[in-house]
C-alpha cells in the first residue's frame, strides 16, 4: 500500500470508495448517491487537495481530501451546489448548514477534510498514513487549522481521530455527529 497524490485516472475508484463508505441511502437511492458524490468527493478532487491509497496493483482503495481555505473553496463549489439543489428540496438545507458552519469557524479552522478507506484496507496504518500525508501538506502550506465531522455512532473512526490527536469541537444533528478539529500551526 502506498499514498500518492490524486490522479484523475482513478476518479471512478475513488467515487466507488466514497459510496461504499456512505450511508445506506447513498448506496441504494440514486439521488442520495449523487448528493454524496457532489457534496463530499467530486468537488475536492476537482478543486482541493487529494491523496489516494493505492494497493499493490495500483487500484485506489482510499483517499483523503481537503479544502485548504473554506471561503475560496466555496466559490468553486457553486456548480455542485446547483446540481445538488436540482436533486430535490431536501438537499439544499444540508449544503447551506454545512457551508455556514465552515464559514463560522474559518478564522481558526480554514481547512476541512474527508477521509474514506474501503473496509478491507482499514487497519494496518493506512488511515494514519493518509491522514499524516494530508496534515503535513496543510502544515507546509501554512494552514492554521482543520475541521471535519463524523457520525458519532462510528466508534472506530471516533477513536481513530482521537488517537491521531484531533480534539472534539462540538456535536451536531441531535448528537448524531461529532466535529473534530486540529490546530496545525501550534
Amino acid at each position: 500500500m502506498r499514498v500518492v497524490p490524486y490522479e484523475p485516472s482513478h476518479i471512478d475508484e475513488l467515487r466507488a470508495v466514497c459510496i461504499e463508505q456512505a450511508s445506506e441511502r447513498a448506496r441504494t437511492e440514486e439521488a442520495y448517491g449523487q448528493f454524496t458524490l457532489w457534496m463530499y468527493c467530486d468537488p475536492y478532487l476537482e478543486n482541493g487537495i487529494a491523496y489516494m491509497l493505492l494497493d499493490d496493483e495500483g487500484v485506489a482503495r482510499g483517499y483523503t481530501l481537503a479544502a485548504e481555505d473554506a471561503h475560496e473553496w466555496r466559490k468553486s463549489f457553486e456548480p455542485y451546489r446547483e446540481r445538488i439543489e436540482a436533486l430535490g428540496p431536501e438537499f439544499a438545507p444540508r449544503v447551506k448548514e454545512e457551508h455556514d458552519f465552515y464559514d463560522a469557524v474559518a478564522a481558526d479552522y480554514p481547512a476541512h477534510l474527508h477521509i474514506d478507506i474501503s473496509e478491507a484496507y482499514t487497519g494496518g496504518g493506512n488511515g494514519r498514513t493518509l491522514m499524516e500525508t494530508l496534515l503535513a501538506r496543510l502544515r507546509a502550506d501554512g494552514v492554521k487549522g482543520v475541521i471535519f465531522g463524523v457520525r458519532a455512532s462510528n466508534e472506530r473512526a471516533v477513536g481513530f481521530y482521537e488517537h491521531m490527536g484531533f480534539k472534539r469541537f462540538n456535536e451536531y444533528g441531535d448528537g448524531d455527529g461529532v466535529t473534530f478539529c486540529m490546530d496545525l500551526q501550534a
